[in-house]
This record gives structure tokens, sequence and C-alpha cells, in this order.
């Protein structure tokens, strides 16, 4: 797998320390989300037949919902300001692949949100008909408790959504603000583009729909661009080849959307005029649909009085039932909203699943970034510690020497004995579980392949248990003896307990099949060192390092014991080896006597 090979050039959207993109488009949302909201209830209020006669009541309940909303607002920007302090604290010396991955994904999110606000401006605006009912006609004229928890409840989800998302993205406080001064700016366009004609609805919501779309392309593009770099090139295009085909990708997904709510838009003006697809007057239905989008229409007083009749019919209805029934506990009306038909919801179902999605995973995102960044604290702690115990004076300490090939290995205390009694020295320290011969010789012929071969034995004890993962490690392509593989089990399972977040991140940065070990280089491997080796070297014995085997994994010459009485392994456990040779002829007169 390719690994990080350089920080992304400037491709078309500058890179900047201050700036997070997706915070600052979750920041300009929040607040065209929440205006919308507080619009439709007080547009509500003042046609409700039991708030919306009389002006002073009217303003009376508005700065009810005004107040519920600052209140949700309140607590939400508090609980987002103290969790961002928190984990830009917890995550403070993150892996940089990391952080630039996150940029990229920063990037993609943002250009998401974009993509969003220009398919909902007309809507917004009014250009686009929604099919989705007024929801908040239905928490009008229902007690004030009762509107109050409809309010929170509603301005609620918007806050936890933005809570979640922001998250991952902390400790630029200043996109926050660019985001919110940027909504703002929507926000008074929007108003502009209501208050006026249904041209200069239409003008103003193509112009900013096309501006958002173009904008959500190239930032679709820029973090695709962003996430091929950490990651590695060579992923289907080069980099301004991907560049080009995610942005007309993106553009195509906005413009389709954009063509959906048209045709729907179309679909329903012409029902509502009672004009046939099929229609002979063919030109008339055309000119009517144009003065939906593109000039003024009015509804006449009539049809005004009709409209008014029916909000008040339908609040008043409300209004009755209320005085029937006895208000509802608060935990009846979350049950209400949570389970509300799909009509009378804040998000449509498919939006509703795909920010749970998004929520989740970034809170995921979160964890995993906060137990990596802890446990790359404590290896680099450990690290420096474990290797010179290990590996610093290992050519002075005992050594694990045989008399013949095949024959007992035995420990010495020093390379000195060993050679006084005539041993060859096998490798530095004591002799352990896999000291054996068969296991010596495993060391040696599984020297490319092991740690990958060991690393998917590993990911058994995800899902199995141990028996599972000492039995990976006893069958082909590895082979150790029953003891040996019992260490190695162990060891895995200690790098379970101790490794598991730099793993997961080690999935999300491309990094999962990186064996290299450093204190500069913190991977799993290198954790599995400086958290379990202490353990598991004296137990296993053996192992390249200490046998003087050269790997995959590249290791610094002060790691190899340089004091093995063997000079080429190959000349003992190669194809025609003295201890191959000397292991078929045994293995021969064993058939032939059995």
């Amino acid at each position: 797998m390719p690994q990080l090979h350089r920080t992304p050039d400037i491709f078309m959207i500058p890179d900047n320390p201050h700036i997070s993109w997706a915070s600052m488009m979750i920041a300009a949302l929040i607040v065209l989300d929440v205006g919308t909201e507080i619009g439709e209830y007080h547009q509500a209020i003042n046609r409700s037949a039991k708030w919306g006669k009389d002006a002073r009541t009217s303003r009376r309940i508005r700065k009810i919902v005004n107040v519920a909303t600052m209140q949700v607002i309140a607590v939400g920007m508090a609980s987002i300001v103290l969790s961002a302090m928190a984990v830009t604290h917890l995550t403070r010396g993150m892996d940089n692949r990391m952080t630039l991955v996150l940029e990229g994904v920063s990037r993609l999110e943002a250009a998401q949100l974009m993509g969003y606000i220009s398919v909902k401006t007309p809507l917004w605006v009014g250009v686009y008909h929604s099919r989705a009912k007024n929801h908040c006609i239905q928490h009008v004229g229902e007690g004030i408790e009762v509107l109050k928890f409809h309010v929170r409840y509603t301005i609620g989800q918007y806050v936890v959504l933005v809570f979640c998302l922001m998250l991952p993205f902390t400790g630029r406080p200043i996109s926050a603000i660019l985001g919110f001064f940027i909504g703002f700016l929507l926000e008074v366009l929007i108003i502009f583009a209501r208050e006026g004609n249904a041209e200069r609805q239409f003008r103003v919501a193509s112009i900013a729909s096309m501006v958002f779309a173009f904008c959500s392309s190239v930032m679709f593009a820029d973090g695709c661009h962003y996430i091929q770099v950490v990651w590695g090139s060579g992923l289907l295009f080069g980099e301004w080849g991907l560049g080009v085909a995610t942005f007309f990708a993106s553009f195509a997904v906005i413009l389709s959307h954009h063509f959906f709510h048209l045709q729907r838009t179309v679909r329903h003006y012409m029902k509502e005029r009672r004009i046939s697809k099929h229609d002979k007057r063919e030109e008339v239905a055309i000119n009517l649909i144009r003065s939906h989008l593109f000039g003024s229409i009015e509804l006449s007083a009539s049809q005004r009085d009709v409209l008014a009749k029916e909000m008040d019919e339908l609040a008043g209805s409300i209004n009755e039932k209320e005085k029937k029934t006895p208000t509802p506990t608060t935990w009846s009306l979350f049950k209400k909203r949570l389970f509300a038909p799909s009509d009378l919801v804040v998000f449509a179902r498919y939006e509703y699943y795909i920010s749970v999605f998004v929520s989740l995973a970034s809170l995921f995102v979160v964890v995993v970034n906060i137990g990596a960044t802890k446990q790359m604290n404590v290896v680099r702690k450990h690290y420096h510690t474990v290797h010179n115990t290990l590996y610093g004076e290992m050519a002075l300490g005992p050594v694990c020497a045989f008399d013949k090939i095949g024959g007992t290995a035995t420990t010495f205390d020093s390379r000195d004995a060993a050679h006084s009694a005539g041993y060859t020295i096998a490798h530095c320290g004591a002799c352990g579980q896999c000291s054996t011969w068969q296991d010596l010789r495993l060391q040696y012929t599984t020297r490319n392949y092991l740690a990958k071969e060991s690393a998917r034995c590993a990911r058994k004890s995800l899902l199995y248990g141990r028996e599972a993962v000492h039995n990976c490690l006893k069958e082909e392509p590895i082979g150790f003896s029953e003891k040996c593989a019992q260490c190695w089990t162990e060891d895995i399972f200690c790098a379970r307990s101790h490794c598991a977040f730099i793993f997961l991140q080690s999935n999300m940065i491309n990094t999962v099949s990186n064996f290299q070990v450093g204190e500069d280089t913190i991977t799993a491997a290198t954790c599995e060192e400086a958290m379990c080796e202490l353990e598991f070297v004296p137990c296993s014995g053996a192992n390249r390092r200490r046998m003087n085997i050269t790997s995959t994994i590249a290791r610094p010459g002060q790691q190899l014991c340089d004091i093995v009485g063997v000079e080429d392994w190959e000349e003992i456990f190669g194809e025609k080896g003295s201890y191959e040779v000397t292991r078929n002829d045994y293995m021969g007169k064993r058939n032939e006597e059995l």
C-alpha cells in the first residue's frame, strides 16, 4: 500500500492553518436553518386563531419562541466550546498524517454542505415547491409549555447535529465566527428575496444556487485531491485527472437535484391549475409556470382569505383538541416528535438517517483520535526504555547456543561461556519457547512475510478468541510450534489492549500495512514493541534481531545481534542447507519406520 509521500500542494483552495472549511460551513448552515425555523414559528403565530388576532399576545408568544431558541443555542454553544477545548487538549500531538486526512475530510464535508445550501436556497426563497408541511403550524395553538418543548426540540436537533459535525475539526474558532457571519449575510439575502416579487426571488435563488454549486464542486475536487496525496498517488487517476473528474461529477449531482426539484415544482403548479401534461393548450401551461418562476404572480384577495381560513381552521382544531385532553408529559411529547409523520418533521427521513450516520461517524473519529493520541504519548514515554533494556547491551548478556545442527539449544551466561563449551551462538538473550530448531528455521524462512501474516492472524482477535489466533499462528504459511505460538498469541492480545486505537487510526490514514518502527514513526508495530515486548521477547527467546536476520522491517544496526555464530542462515535453513538435509533424512527414516 502506498504511504504518505508529501504534503499536498495548493490545488485550487489554499491551505490556511486558521481555517476549517467544514466548521465554517456548518456554522453558516446553522444560522440559516435556525433562522428559517424561527421565521416559520413567527409566521404560524401571526396566523394562529388563538394568538394571531391580538398583536400584543402575538408579540408575547413570539418572544417566548425567541427565548426558548436562545436557551437551546446558549447551552449548545457552551457544550461545543467546552468539548472543542477538551478535544483540542486531548489530541495534542496527534499523528500529522491524521491531521492532513482531517483537512481533506473537512473540505469534502464543506463541499457537501455547500451543495446542500445550493439546493435549499430556492426552497427557502420560495422558488421551488416543497411538499413538506409547516410543522410549526401543528405546534401553535397548543399550550405555551408544549410550544416551548417543540421549539427546544426543533432547534435542539440542529444544535446536536452541529455539535457532532464540528467536533473533529476543533481548535479553529475563527472558522465558526466567519461561518456565522456568512450565514447572517445569506439570511439577509433570503429575506431580501422573499420580500420581493417572483422575478427577484428567481434571480437571487438562481445566482446563489449556481455560485454555491460551483464552490461545492471545487471544494469537493480539492478534498479528493488532498486525500489522494496523503494516501498516495495512483488511485485510478493522476492528481489533476482526479480533480477534473470529481469536479464534474459533483457539479452533475447538484444539477440533478435542482432538476428534480424543478420538475416537482412544475408538476405541482400544473396540478394546482388543473393542467394535464397532455393538455392541448400547452403554451398556456408553460406561460403559467413561467409566471411563477420568472414573473410576478400574486394571490387574489379571495385566495388569500381562503388560505388564511384553512390555517385558522387547522390551528383551531388543534386548540379544540388540546381543550379536551390534559397537558401531555415531556416524555409523551418526545415520543410524538420522535415518531412524527414524515411530513411533520424537521428533517426528511433520508436526511435524518444520513445525519445520524454522519454524526456517529464524526464521534467515532474523535474517539479514535483521542485514544490513538493518548496511546502514542504512552509509547513515546516507554519506547527508549524498552529498547535499551532489550537491545541496548544484548551482546554482553546471556546467549542461546547449540552444539550441532539440530541439537539442543542451551542458555549460557555470556558468549565467552558458550565459546568455552564449544557451542555456536544462535541468538542473543536466553533461550525461550521459540528457540527450537523448527521456530529458528521459521524466523529465517518467513522473514519477508511474517509481519504481514502475523498481522492477519492478529485481526482474528477482533472477532474470535485466543484459540483462533493460536491456531492461525501454528498453521501455514507460518507454522510456529505450540509453545512459540502461545507466546505470539499473548503478544497479540497485549497489543490489542494497548494499541487498538492506533490500529484503528492507521486504517484511516492508510498505514495499516506499515510495520516500520521508530520514535518518529509510531505505528501499531511501534506500539507493540514499546508496550508488549518486555514480556514477549523473554517468552519467545528468538527473534530476527537477536538472530541477526534482516527482514522487511528495517532495523538500526545497534539493534542487531552481531555476535551470532552463524554468518549466513541460508547455509543452514536454505533449500540445500545443512539443517534441511538433516531434517529431510530424519523425516525419510521416520516415514520408513511408520
